[in-house]
């Protein structure tokens, strides 16, 4: 990616040598950030009573006044959402007086005999560069809590497909010893339309996974049973977001080490004493059958990569008994002596396993005179792969390659004739952030709505989907801080160990529901004219908000968010009222 490829990282010498970097203690040993025992100067030391209040799209810091800087009057929350939807908040509690224990739970929503589910759970601190920063969504709904401090809570409420719409009211009450309970309203207006369950949602996801962070925290063998079950909670909530590629490793580090974790090929490369390259897949086909099998992601098999930084593979060599590397540069005999007979045996092997036409090399951010030579290879070698390419910006190769990502900035270079061009071609087109831009982002010192903003501007611009390269490369404690090297704090994952969601994770879900909503108002259009009059108008107001222009500009996210929402409860209610009209008597 843009900015990231020029960082150069090595976490520690085992990585340099290629070899794994050792778990630090067990799951359970891993201390985690606790602001609840950093003891802070009180931001009300004369308050006995506990506080709450709504505050969706702030970034909540330990030791900031905010969201409680002027005198609050709390107000009932009021959420939508279609039914099928998940809907959530972030609420902030505060009292003046240490608390050993504080709990918070939450109500059904209500209306009449139907109920829908709700949970409440307390949101952890990280460190987030010099700031620590409440991201990580918690599993538990009690704790103890420091003089003055806020405690953020994430409320979730997974609104069932068959609910009657209408208004839900619940509460989310919390509680602590020698104070009067703090109560929040929760209303819910459960809109008359569906989202369809995340499997076929078509927005195309691709959030890159990384194996090898699990099996080091949990100190399990990698690949072993454990592993795989350890990997399941976390690959089943990226298959919720409607993730729909599953990330392999053809060759060792193809990222060049950049990340905490070692990133280890899921193929074996066996040099016989007759000189002849085997390749052994079973662990490539373990996990490929885990993801699209088990988890059903089932749309893209990105296999990095032909093109790796370093350009060599590392390879057994039974004439030796020693691990070896074999070096070639793109367009040189020797690139095509290693790459061609590989290709020849992996295409048969994906085509014996029924895999084949999912199967896309994979390429990050390399020239074209490169990736000219790997998409030739492929087609004389594997004609039923294809290649997929996350690149800076557009080039010449934009019209031949199936699936490509700009990055944001350059993501209008795609839109247009050229997009229409690709659609009609059934070629994929995505747009990606990573270290650039700074805003919109997912960091953890990014405004939660950022996250959101992102699904919004790829349903507006007519873009396939959105592209992250690290849902979970982990650094040595991301309960403890989300920094890593010279990344942005934040940028190497979305997701916690123990299958911990984050606010920024949960709100790049949110965006996109959002995109989601915004195809299915689009398939509406078709019903009249009247109803295509009123989809034009939707798609022409959310074009104007969200532009590669404005997007990087800073605090306007927040209210585009606000703006587009409205714009699609709009819309819906516009095209439902057609519905309902009686029709005109005939003349």
């Amino acid at each position: 990616m843009i900015l990231r490829n020029r960082v150069m990282l090595v976490a520690g010498a085992a990585l340099a040598t290629g070899q794994i970097v050792q778990a630090q203690a067990p799951a359970d040993r891993h201390p985690a950030y606790d602001a609840a025992v950093t003891d802070i100067p009180g931001i009300y030391p004369e308050a006995t009573e506990l506080k709450i209040t709504a505050s969706p799209d702030n970034r909540i810091f330990l030791g900031s006044a905010r969201p409680f800087h002027e005198e609050i009057t709390p107000e009932a929350v009021e959420l939508k959402a279609w039914r099928g939807e998940r809907s959530n908040c972030q609420l902030v509690v505060s009292t003046g007086y240490a608390q050993a224990n504080l709990r918070v739970t939450s109500s059904p929503l209500r209306l009449g005999k139907h109920e829908i589910a709700t949970s409440a759970s307390m949101i952890r601190y990280t460190r987030a560069g010099q700031r620590i920063t409440a991201d990580v969504i918690g599993h538990e709904n009690e704790c103890k809590h420091a003089a003055g401090a806020h405690r953020a809570i994430w409320f979730e409420a997974n609104v069932p497909q068959n609910a009657e719409p209408g208004v839900y009211r619940g509460t989310v009450t919390v509680t602590a010893p020698g104070c009067e309970p703090a109560v929040q309203e929760i209303t819910l207006e459960v809109q008359p339309a569906t989202l369809p369950a995340p499997e076929a949602w078509k927005m195309h996801l691709d959030l890159w996974q990384h194996p090898q962070s699990v099996a080091r925290w949990h100190d399990v063998e990698a690949w072993s049973p454990a592993h795989f079950e350890l990997l399941r909670p976390l690959m089943q909530r990226l298959a919720a977001a409607g993730q729909k590629c599953i990330t392999c490793t053809l060759l060792d580090e193809a990222w060049n080490a950049q990340t905490y974790d070692w990133f280890p090929s899921m193929i074996h490369w066996v040099k016989g004493r007759d000189g002849v390259m085997r390749y052994d897949y079973s662990i490539l086909d373990k996990w490929i059958h885990f993801m699209h099998d088990e988890i059903g992601i089932r749309e893209q098999i990105s296999c990095y990569s032909m093109l790796p930084w370093h350009l060599s593979i590392k390879y057994y060599d039974e004439a030796t008994g020693e691990m070896a590397i074999a070096k070639a540069e793109p367009g040189t005999p020797a690139f095509e002596a290693l790459w061609a007979p590989f290709l020849r045996d992996f295409h048969k092997h994906m085509q014996d396993k029924g895999w084949a036409e999912k199967t896309c090399i994979a390429i990050d951010e390399r020239p074209d005179r490169m990736v000219r030579e790997a998409m030739r290879l492929v087609k004389e070698n594997a004609p039923s792969f294809r290649i997929a390419s996350a690149v800076d910006k557009p080039s010449e190769l934009t019209r031949e390659v199936y699936n490509i990502s700009p990055v944001i900035t350059h993501a209008g270079t795609v839109l247009g004739d050229l997009l229409r061009e690709r659609k009609a071609a059934g070629k994929v087109t995505t747009f990606y952030v990573c270290m650039h831009p700074l805003v919109p982002n997912t960091y953890t010192t990014s405004a939660p709505a950022e996250a959101e903003w992102l699904g919004f501007f790829a349903a507006a611009n007519h873009l396939d989907g959105f592209l992250r390269w690290a849902y979970n490369s982990w650094n040595r404690n991301p309960l403890q801080t989300t920094d890593f090297g010279n990344w942005t704090t934040g940028d190497c994952f979305l997701v916690y160990p123990g299958n911990r969601s984050s606010i920024r994770f949960e709100r790049l879900r949110d965006g996109i529901e959002e995109y989601e909503k915004i195809r299915l108002l689009r398939e509406r259009a078709k019903e009249s004219p009247e109803a295509a009059a009123i989809v034009d108008s939707m798609n022409s107001r959310l074009a104007a908000i969200f532009t590669v222009e404005r997007s990087s500009q800073y605090y306007i996210h927040a209210q585009d968010v606000k703006n587009a929402r409205a714009i699609v409860d709009e819309t819906l209610t516009a095209l439902n009222a057609l519905q309902e009209a009686p029709a005109e008597p005939m003349p």
